[in-house]
């Protein structure tokens, strides 16, 4: 019986969580929050990889969630970018792109968003960015690295609104 109760979590405790794409890679506006985008490729595995990285951020961060759209509180990531780099770690012909926005809502409503939009640089081009070049290992990330960036960042902002 124990065992059962610590298990048990309301479903009101619970983040849905869930990830589309962009489908008109015409489309300038996230069809969400109304924002600027700046479209390009999505690979296969992108919102995949939105989905694990909230899992894993939103464990972290103790935050009960389901995959769902339908929760009182969730978290919706728009992708519209997920561009794989093309290359090793250590030589690219092509740096990881990722574009999304993460949109939290409370009963039906939009009361957050998080903008995400990043390509990799190579540090040469912003010397600004040695911290986040160090943190990175040296090296070139993959699009889901890349993306988990910006999941940790979103979740970090969200956090006193999803308790």
């Amino acid at each position: 019986m124990i065992l059962l109760l610590a298990g048990f979590v309301s479903a009101e405790a619970q983040v849905g969580i869930f990830a589309d794409r962009l489908l008109d890679p015409k489309e300038y506006y996230c069809p969400v929050c109304k924002k600027l985008i700046r479209p390009g490729h999505i690979g296969l595995e992108g919102e995949a990889s939105m989905i694990s990285g909230a899992r894993e951020a939103l464990a972290a961060a103790n935050v009960e969630y389901v995959l769902g759209r339908e929760e009182e509180k969730r978290i919706g990531f728009f992708v519209f970018r997920f561009e794989e780099r093309r290359g090793s770690g250590w030589s690219v012909e092509r740096p990881a792109s990722v574009g999304f926005h993460a949109h939290l809502f409370r009963q039906g409503s939009l009361i957050k968003v998080f903008e995400f939009n990043e390509t990799q640089q190579p540090l040469s081009e912003n010397v600004l960015k040695l911290g986040t070049f160090l943190n990175r290992g040296g090296r070139w990330i993959t699009a889901g690295e890349l993306a988990k960036e910006g999941i940790d960042r979103a979740i970090e902002l969200f956090q006193e609104d999803l308790k």
